[in-house]
């Protein structure tokens, strides 16, 4: 089969068009023929060694955490061949190629309605949200959320779902996304170039910080008690803020998203809804993988 492949860590040219042998599913797994496979900045992160701590250090690899395709072989699971699937995979990747085993614990089914472009732009950015408000008790109807960096993969998710259920949304992004921002369904958009929305003036019960760009320390003030906040990107002093929530009411945490086909399918229920979409910049070709990457 035809696969992106690399053997060192480095820039897009590092990714080359192989053949290679199509994958064999094992126990618990099927294979998966895939249609189309989604392009996070994590992509990059780990093709350029800068995540080896998580990924691995082990080569070749094939890059690609999302994807989205059909059941081409399938076990006595709850998959059945032919079955339109999607999901996000651990970290070794595995995507960027035309078959791919998968954990059946990792996938869930496409919506019907949904194309598999849309399918493969969602879980990482989606489930990425999704765990970040279950932090502590999660969120609730009612509550107040903010999210930084809402024009992003992630935070555009981050609105859409926390408006699925039931928040009430602030959401902070620059001037030239307040109007797409918006459009996603928020509730108050702050442009962050004109107004730091770490002095609102108001508490929020969450502030999610999809892009890591301001520290809990800055974001105290307008959390809540009781409140939390959450950060994509760990970092010292993000790690030393979570080793002591017992001590303190407003509390930190950093997300590093899991695969689950149980919470993917939460998500699918509200892609056949229409209460979230992806956001898409471009598509490429396979072959164009280390354009997609630069």
């Amino acid at each position: 089969m035809k696969a992106i492949c690399y053997n060192q860590f480095g820039t897009p040219e590092v990714l080359q068009l192989q053949e290679v042998d199509r994958p064999v599913a094992e126990a618990g797994q099927v294979l998966v023929k895939v249609n189309a496979a989604g392009v996070n900045p994590v992509d990059y992160k780990i093709r350029n060694g800068s995540m080896k701590f998580i990924a691995g250090r082990k080569f070749p690899r094939i890059p690609g955490g999302d994807l989205a395709g059909v059941v081409e072989e399938a076990g006595d699971g709850r998959f059945r061949k032919g079955d339109r699937v999607f999901g996000m995979l651990d970290y070794k990747g595995g995507a960027y190629a035309e078959y791919v085993a998968v954990q059946e614990d990792q996938l869930a089914l496409i919506p019907d309605g949904t194309d598999m472009v849309t399918a493969a732009a969602t879980p990482l950015a989606s489930l990425t949200a999704l765990q970040a408000f279950r932090k502590r008790n999660g969120i609730k109807a009612g509550d107040k959320v903010l999210v930084n960096g809402a024009s992003g993969g992630v935070g555009s998710f981050a609105v859409q779902i926390a408006k699925a259920l039931g928040t009430e949304v602030t959401a902070v992004c620059s001037t030239k996304n307040l109007s797409l921002v918006k459009d996603l369904g928020a509730d108050e958009v702050v442009d962050y170039t004109r107004q730091d929305f770490t002095k609102l003036g108001e508490t929020f019960h969450t502030v999610f910080d999809a892009v890591g760009k301001s520290g809990f320390r800055a974001c105290k003030p307008i959390i809540a008690e009781g409140g939390k906040y959450v950060s994509t990107i760990p970092n010292n002093g993000l790690f030393f803020h979570q080793a002591f929530n017992f001590l303190r009411d407003k509390t930190a945490h950093f997300i590093i998203t899991k695969p689950s086909g149980t919470e993917l399918s939460e998500v699918a229920d509200m892609l056949k809804d229409a209460r979230v979409k992806p956001l898409m910049e471009a598509t490429f070709t396979l072959e164009e993988a280390p354009e997609a990457h630069r």
